[in-house]
């Protein structure tokens, strides 16, 4: 007697959603600094938590849609670190 295992061991692949958060989760957070880059569709922001002024969200975003692209999450003490690695990659402060 012989069993067909072809299928048995066969992967199953689940559909992967694409999830995109906009910058309006952060509203309710204070803004710390906004850095922006000349001709760049990129905006960062530095967003303080609203609950611990600890911890800092520094969340870049496409600026006309607020798609975020990319967020970290770092405590107080690293923010001028985090500037200046901002500022290294081209970004400008906004006043």
């Amino acid at each position: 007697m012989r069993t067909n295992y072809k299928n048995v061991f066969k992967a199953k692949t689940v559909k992967e959603e694409n999830i995109t958060e906009n910058v309006s989760v952060y509203a309710e957070n204070k803004v710390l600094y906004t850095f922006d880059k000349p001709r760049s569709p990129i905006t960062v922001k530095f967003f303080e938590d609203k609950n611990d002024s600890w911890i800092v969200y520094v969340v870049m975003f496409k600026t006309k849609s607020g798609i975020i692209t990319d967020t970290s999450i770092i405590i107080a003490d690293d923010v001028e670190t985090r500037k200046k690695s901002i500022e290294r990659m081209g970004f400008i402060l906004k006043k």
